[in-house]
């Protein structure tokens, strides 16, 4: 549907947008003495056809698609899935939006969809958690901060990076952590799955919590299906847990088990290979396993100024999440020897924000529910962005009141964040074409 708002006034800022990294992150950013080893680590952009990842060289042009770059929201959706990302029709009826790597465009791009700020999350360094090496993830971590930091320099009342973190070290995640809120960061990003074989709400990271406490950093749980697979060892120390000396791994003692996201994702593939459910359901059920996780056994509670997103997930799923959670921590109580924990739905509305896009209408028919927690975000540039004004449009058309309207798309997120508003955009620009990137 055609948005028909045209004119906005209050600020809105877009809570997950993404830059694209370019070859200069790795060629420029990474000390000279370590360029060579950290490329065989994890190098990849969408100028090459190849990941390189622990060493090893795989075939990337499927995982590449290079429709991390054409999500301009005036293009026809249909038209865009009919053709292959990456080919000569593709890129001569789309080419790649060139605000991905250049913040002069970026800028233009957001007058254009309605946009005042921005929190501006990585791409491909969300596989960061796949990287084995503590030490090169460690280099690469902070060769991205410094490159996104650079990339927001035009304009920081309106752009804001969210850092990365080599969470394959702990005592290197706190390091890079206190470093970059230094430099003015205002949330890190963290993947909810398994980091060489252990999950975020696992002990061992309870030091890098607190410093986030620490910090006021926010924890940025930013969901991307994850290929790593769940080791012997892992599941022996599931099985451990249960009370039993098993593997722990289910139906086999294969170390076949990955991240809830991948795993539904490859169960989907199996059952069609045509089918992508990456996007469809993985990245709900990784951040549906992780919101359940944390409200269900009261690890939020251990971290009581800890401030937490959950992000590229969507948002309609979060009541039923949150109900079922509640009603089955009270009928599954025993397993923690009857220790009470915090409503699930209060400890989340207390302390957690969460995105949604602007073609979720459920949000806007439930905006009593969601009008505290939820932060409008675009996923520009990705192929499935949407725009402010189409947001808007939706909320008119819905009667959601203008109190709530202004906390679904700016207070929320500023709130969060702790950044001022600004009001860089008040009317919608009727004939504007992105700048694209050369080929």
């Amino acid at each position: 549907m055609a948005a028909t708002t045209t004119r906005k006034d209050f600020p809105v800022f877009d809570c997950d947008s993404h830059v694209v990294e370019p070859p200069a992150v790795w060629d420029e950013y990474v000390p000279a003495r370590s360029r060579a080893w950290i490329k065989t680590q994890f190098c990849f952009h969408t100028d090459s056809d190849l990941l390189y990842i622990n060493g090893r060289v795989v075939p990337a042009a499927r995982e590449r698609s290079n429709a991390a770059e054409v999500g301009w929201a005036r293009w026809d959706k249909k038209e865009v899935g009919k053709l292959t990302p990456g080919t000569a029709a593709w890129q001569a009826r789309f080419g790649r939006l060139l605000g991905c790597r250049d913040p002069h465009a970026r800028l233009a791009d957001m007058d254009a969809l309605g946009t005042d700020q921005v929190m501006l999350f990585p791409t491909w360094f969300v596989r960061l958690a796949l990287v084995r090496s503590a030490e090169a993830a460690a280099i690469l971590a902070r060769a991205y901060n410094d490159w996104v930091l650079d990339y927001c320099a035009p304009d920081r009342r309106r752009l804001f990076p969210c850092a990365v973190l080599p969470l394959q070290s702990v005592e290197a995640s706190i390091a890079e952590l206190k470093r970059v809120a230094a430099l003015g960061f205002k949330a890190a990003a963290v993947r909810p799955c398994f980091w060489n074989g252990r999950y975020p709400t696992l002990p061992e990271f309870d030091a890098l919590w607190r410093e986030f406490e620490a910090t006021g950093v926010v924890l940025a749980m930013h969901t991307f299906p994850s290929r790593e697979a769940l080791t012997p060892e892992w599941g022996q120390r599931m099985g451990q847990a249960r009370g039993h000396s098993g593997q722990g791994l289910l139906f086999t003692d294969e170390a076949v088990v990955y991240s809830p996201g991948q795993f539904v994702s490859n169960i989907t593939a199996a059952m069609d290979p045509a089918i992508d459910a990456s996007e469809t359901l993985g990245f709900l059920m990784e951040a549906m396993t992780w919101v359940t996780v944390v409200v269900q056994t009261g690890w939020l509670e251990k971290f009581p100024r800890l401030k937490a997103a959950v992000l590229e997930s969507n948002a309609s799923w979060l009541p039923l999440i949150l109900a079922r959670s509640s009603n089955f921590s009270n009928l599954f109580a025993f397993q923690r020897d009857n220790r009470l924990i915090r409503d699930p739905v209060e400890v989340f509305h207390e302390r957690c924000f969460i995105g949604f896009e602007s073609d979720e209408t459920l949000v806007y028919r439930l905006w009593d529910v969601f009008q505290d927690v939820a932060i409008w975000s675009s996923d520009y540039p990705h192929h499935d962005a949407e725009d402010a004004w189409d947001g808007l449009h939706h909320m008119a058309e819905l009667d959601v009141p203008a109190q709530a309207q202004r906390k679904l798309m700016g207070e929320n997120a500023r709130r969060l964040y702790g950044v001022e508003p600004l009001m860089a955009v008040k009317e919608r620009i009727e004939k504007y074409e992105p700048a694209i990137l050369p080929w």
